[in-house]
């Protein structure tokens, strides 16, 4: 009688999956045919290249020459480098800014979902950053931060010269100050994503912890951030996959990777072997183990999204008996 009343819902439940899934491709073969000429040209543009660079990873590879076939000694030496591991340690120091890349953002969403005048105003402006080039938002600070620049004039009239640095060629100053340049440059996009998200959350909820007696900080912490904590998790993967391939444009504008390679980030460093160095073995090899690391940190935030969308059915369950 148990086993009976415990298989029946899980095969209505497959049932109920099975039909919603052919529901959504609209008429199950026809949809797939159309999707075909899509997935060939994803593959096409982007997995097609991606082979090919791993394959000659394995190669001494010299383009429009004779490439001798030498295994992993590519990566032997790549490894074998600590110029490389400088610059895996400053890709992984520049997501410390990842605390701060998603609650600054957050906090400010949460703030503006109050009735704040002119929020969409806010909005507006907080996202103009992310429509502006990022070479020419960083030629513009690298002219605000240099020795002689505006920032350091202005500290020495307000008497606070001591504070006045080389920001941008200071091994220990480079990669915060470049932290907080990215956190100005995505702020607002994380704003609208996060105000969108609390638009969805019932405003009865806020309501009745206001009637107990809850403050700021806890409507703050105990219903917003865990009533949008898929969008926040979306958002720090999106942060995470961004250090790895969108910080060259930062990187190169403003220091080049310098002072020496304090800055550096492995999509630079793989211009700089590719591009300047003609190591193009190395490169490839590089470029292989980028990816990997792009599909672990994407691997790891599926499974914390699975968790939490397991533990949230579990809570659901809960409530419904």
């Amino acid at each position: 009688m148990t086993a009976t009343a415990s298989t029946a819902p899980k095969g209505r439940g497959r049932s109920k999956k099975h039909s919603r899934v052919q529901a959504g491709l609209g008429g199950g073969r026809s949809a797939l045919v159309l999707l075909i000429p899509v997935i060939v040209l994803e593959a096409a543009i982007l997995f097609a290249p991606l082979l090919y660079i791993a394959y000659r990873s394995f190669f001494n590879w010299q383009p429009g020459g004779v490439s001798e076939f030498n295994g992993v000694d590519n990566y032997v030496e790549l490894f074998s480098d600590p110029a490389f591991w400088q610059v895996v340690g400053n890709q992984f120091f520049y997501l410390l800014g990842l605390p701060l890349w998603v609650i600054a953002p957050l906090l400010v969403a949460f703030m503006l979902r109050e009735k704040v005048k002119a929020s969409g105003f806010f909005r507006s402006v907080y996202f103009l950053p992310a429509v502006m080039s990022p070479a020419v938002v960083a030629l513009v600070f690298r002219a605000l931060l240099s020795v002689d620049g505006p920032v350091n004039a202005l500290l020495r009239t307000v008497g606070l010269g001591s504070l006045a640095r080389p920001w941008l060629s200071d091994e220990t100053m480079v990669k915060p100050v470049i932290i907080l340049l990215v956190l100005w440059a995505g702020f607002g996009t994380g704003v609208l994503i996060f105000s969108s998200a609390l638009s969805a959350i019932p405003k009865h909820l806020f309501e009745a912890a206001r009637l107990d007696g809850v403050g700021f900080w806890g409507e703050f912490w105990h219903i917003a951030v865990p009533s949008i904590r898929n969008a926040v998790v979306l958002w720090m993967i999106f942060q995470v996959i961004s250090i790895f391939l969108f910080m060259f444009s930062w990187v190169y504008v403003l220091t080049r990777g310098g002072p020496g390679l304090s800055s550096a980030t492995m999509d630079f460093a793989i211009y700089q072997e590719f591009m300047r160095f003609g190591f193009f073995g190395t490169a490839a090899a590089q470029s292989v183990v980028l990816v990997l690391l792009i599909l672990a940190c994407a691997g790891v935030g599926a499974l914390v999204m699975r968790l939490l969308s397991r533990d949230r059915s579990r809570g659901g369950n809960k409530v419904a008996a």
